[in-house]
């Protein structure tokens, strides 16, 4: 059996292809636990001395959000190992703002990871 013999078969194969096209190009859509863009949400500093000793990692944090997008509880769901990684994550993320969700009376709890990773070596001090 040939698609291309049943009426409009070959519509509904363009018309298929098209849609898979355009789903393809399209930007993926919002979800509810990404972060404004907008304004710019801080990074987290490196702290000093992680970078002098090469500490790297990712912090994944479990940050519970009002409906207008503050924090209000922050949790490390997964340390980088490295304390003071975790704590440059945990300071900074109370001072971000997420996407407005609805309220509706849910509870919004989002996991934003954090990296820590050194591209370049540590700023010396200059003698004059």
């Amino acid at each position: 059996m040939n698609i291309r013999n049943w009426p409009f078969g070959k519509a509904m194969v363009v018309s298929g292809v098209a849609a898979l096209l355009i789903a393809c190009a399209a930007p993926p859509a919002a979800q509810p636990g990404e972060w404004a863009p907008s304004p710019p949400n801080p990074n987290a500093p490196y702290p000093a001395e992680s970078r002098e000793k090469g500490e790297q990692g990712t912090v994944l944090l479990h940050v519970r959000t009002t409906p207008d997008g503050r924090p209000v509880a922050v949790e490390v769901k997964q340390s980088s190992g490295y304390a003071r990684l975790d704590r440059s994550a945990t300071e900074t993320i109370w001072k971000w703002k997420f996407k407005p969700t609805p309220d509706d009376g849910r509870v919004v709890w989002r996991e934003v990871p954090m990296r820590f990773f050194i591209t370049s070596p540590p700023p010396q001090p200059t003698l004059n």
